[in-house]
C-alpha cells in the first residue's frame, strides 16, 4: 500500500472556501507543515481539490524514516522517543499499512522547515510541472523532504 505525502507549500488567504474545507480535512494550518496519508479515492480527490496550495506525491521508505526520526512529535512540544523502538521498522509497518501514527504514539502533523536551496526556479507561485512548488510531485516529493526535514 502507498502512502502520500501532502505538505502545504503556498497561504491559504484569499483562496475559496472549498480548498480551505479540504486543506482543514487534511489536517494542513500552516505553511510548510506536512501529513502523511493512505492512498485512496478520498484523499486524492481532497488533494486535487487543493492542488493550489499543496505539493503532494508518494513518499518511499528512506524518506519516511528520517522524516519520522528528525520531525516525529509525540505531542504539541514534546519530540517522540526513539530509544525503545526502530524507526525503519515502524516505517515499513506504515508503508504496509499494518499500523498508523495514532497506534505509534506520533502526531498527525510534522512541521518542517522551508526548503534549502528554495523552491526551485519559478518559486512558490507556479505548479511543478512549470518547475514550480505545488501541485503533483509523483516520487519527486522525496527530495523536497529531504531538503526541509
Amino acid at each position: 500500500m502507498e502512502m502520500l505525502c501532502a505538505i502545504k507549500i503556498r497561504s491559504s488567504i484569499k483562496k475559496s472556501s472549498e480548498i480551505k474545507a479540504a486543506l482543514g480535512a487534511l489536517g494542513l494550518r500552516k505553511t510548510n507543515s506536512c501529513v502523511l496519508l493512505s492512498k485512496n479515492k478520498s484523499n486524492q480527490g481532497l488533494m486535487k481539490k487543493a492542488e493550489s496550495v499543496i505539493a503532494y506525491g508518494e513518499i518511499n521508505k528512506e524518506t519516511l524514516t528520517g522524516l519520522l526520526k528528525k520531525r516525529a512529535m509525540a505531542s504539541k512540544s514534546k519530540r517522540f522517543d526513539w530509544s525503545s523502538q526502530d524507526t525503519a521498522a515502524v516505517a515499513q509497518e506504515l508503508l504496509d499499512g499494518k499500523k498508523n501514527l495514532k497506534e505509534q504514539g506520533i502526531r498527525r502533523v510534522f512541521n518542517l522547515h522551508p526548503p534549502r536551496k528554495g523552491f526551485g526556479r519559478m518559486g512558490k507561485k507556479a505548479p511543478h510541472n512549470l518547475k514550480g512548488a505545488f501541485g503533483y510531485w509523483g516520487s519527486d516529493i522525496n527530495n523536497l523532504i529531504e531538503r526541509m526535514i
